[in-house]
């Protein structure tokens, strides 16, 4: 790994591996825990599978949810966990009970109370246990950092910016994170 590669790999550790694990204890922070863990799992389905940003989700990137989450039992159950949670939590915080077309969906719980991570009942509801899901969403991108970390969507980096306006004592510039770096003119 690149010495670029090590410092993305500390600031992921630190922007999100140690600002997880104080959440886990706490029951209450299922959720938070849950919508901080998707996008990186999206992240990293993403890179693996090369689709940009743009891209819609394809039948590869789809099965590799299946592989990470072995209850996810194929393509078509993927997609509606996908949309059961991801679109629900991350577009309207809350789990989503029917597509953009107005089709029911399986009903979505979290709970920490589940053994595995992912589990579906025999009604097909699917249940999330958001620490576990995390926790399986870190390992595995912990132990792929270069698939991650990619190339098309550069990771976010720590920069020194002006401050406007200018204060009158102490530095003036403040540090603050951006997805490219930006000029200190």
């Amino acid at each position: 790994m690149t010495n670029s590669g090590n410092v993305d790999l500390e600031n992921f550790r630190n922007w999100y591996v140690e600002t997880l694990k104080p959440m886990y204890a706490r029951r209450e922070s299922g959720i938070a825990v849950f919508m901080l863990s998707f996008p990186l799992l999206e992240r990293y389905l993403r890179q693996k599978n090369e689709l940009t940003p743009k891209d819609t989700l394809n039948d590869a990137f789809m099965k590799d949810l299946c592989t990470l989450f072995p209850a996810i039992e194929n393509e078509q159950v993927a997609r509606q966990f996908w949309n059961v949670f991801r679109n629900g939590f991350l577009h309207q915080a809350t789990l989503s009970q029917k597509t953009n077309a107005g089709k029911d969906l399986p009903a979505g719980i979290l709970s920490h109370d589940l053994r595995q991570a992912v589990a579906i009942n025999p009604d097909d509801s699917f249940l999330v246990q958001p620490v576990l899901f995390s926790q399986n969403v870190i390992q595995e991108i912990e132990q792929n950092f270069t698939v991650f970390s990619g190339v098309d969507v550069p990771l976010p980096t720590v920069n020194q910016y002006r401050l406007i306006p200018e204060p009158l004592d102490g530095p003036n510039f403040y540090e603050g994170t951006s997805a490219v770096p930006i000029s200190k003119k």
